[in-house]
């Protein structure tokens, strides 16, 4: 597939009909829907064409993600089209209508891929706070959580400003790439979106999913914590890509003031929900092999890492014991 990326000897409109022509090629998996596409199709023919662009073209995108970066470069080179140019052949509503169709294609793509993403809610998923990790570095236990295992990290720091905190989310998205892990930002979507992190955690009154999205990546993932069962059930509703359930345990780590869901309702929860599951509170090594057999796709913990005197060796262990009860790694 040729590079979407702009050549400053191409003109815009060169560089939008290439990037439309060549996702209007893209073929989706049957599982996904992006109708969008057929919309993107119809405008090829009715487009002016552009002269041929210099790189050669080896055929169209072959997955959701490459068709979307095509996309939003045309949406983003569409924008910046001076109406008034002679290299412009395209007419104001011509220009919106297509701006439309865009939009419509981000999102629609952007649902595909974090679909597909969906897979890496797997495994050991360790919170890093400044105030649980015994008085030590959070980057320290951020590199022990990856060395023992650990698929997902989230960075929830409540305490100190924001630009306090952004250049430890730099490093821990930098850990996280170079892992091959994923970074999830608590709250923060502005923050997520800055470092480009894998996606953003909300709570029931933290910013709306539909708000929290506006200021995503449309391929930045959204999980959302619940307590009850019919909060999984709005959460997903609402476009959350994976779910949260908890506290499973007792829990000194974050007060929730009300008793422990327990296995019984985490099964409930199971049979409910459509995306991925995360469990979380008090779940340690001793206790963490019942609630990957109630079907968790991850357990999420902090303070059984955060606050262990080995937290490489207490993250191995965690990633032992979930293994050995059927999870994924």
């Amino acid at each position: 597939m040729t590079s979407a990326g702009p050549n400053p000897s191409q003109s815009h409109y060169q560089v939008i009909f290439h990037c439309i022509e060549s996702a209007s090629r893209f073929v989706p998996p049957v599982i996904s829907s992006a109708p969008a596409l057929q919309s993107l199709r119809d405008l090829v023919p009715s487009l002016p064409a552009a002269s041929a662009m210099a790189e050669t073209d080896d055929g169209p995108p072959t997955s959701a993600q490459q068709t979307l970066e095509l996309v939003g470069v045309a949406a983003e080179m569409l924008s910046h089209l001076d109406e008034s140019s002679s290299a412009n052949p395209l007419g104001w509503e011509t220009v919106s209508g297509i701006g439309r169709v865009l939009d419509e294609l981000i999102g629609q793509l952007g649902a595909t891929v974090r679909r597909e993403k969906s897979d890496l809610v797997r495994g050991l998923y360790v919170i890093i706070d400044p105030q649980v990790t015994g008085g030590r570095d959070p980057l320290t236990i951020a590199q022990a959580a990856i060395h023992g295992g650990a698929r997902m990290l989230q960075l929830r720091d409540k305490l100190r400003d924001k630009g306090e905190s952004l250049p430890l989310a730099r490093e821990l998205q930098t850990l996280c790439h170079q892992a091959g892990a994923s970074l999830i930002l608590n709250d923060h979507a502005d923050v997520a979106a800055i470092v480009g992190a894998a996606g953003l955690h909300v709570g029931q009154t933290d910013l709306p999913v539909e708000q929290a999205r506006q200021v995503l990546a449309p391929h930045q993932v959204l999980g959302r914590s619940n307590h009850e069962i019919e909060e999984l059930v709005e959460s997903e509703r609402m476009g959350a890509d994976h779910v949260a359930f908890g506290a499973i345990y007792h829990t000194d780590t974050k007060g929730v003031g009300r008793p422990p869901q327990g296995i019984d309702r985490l099964l409930v929860a199971r049979e409910t929900a459509q995306t991925p599951l995360v469990a979380i509170g008090g779940i340690n090594a001793e206790n963490a092999a019942p609630v990957i057999e109630a079907g968790a796709d991850a357990i999420c913990v902090t303070a059984a890492v955060g606050s262990a005197a080995e937290p490489e060796a207490a993250a191995a262990k965690l990633v032992k014991v979930i293994e050995e009860a059927g999870g994924r790694v």
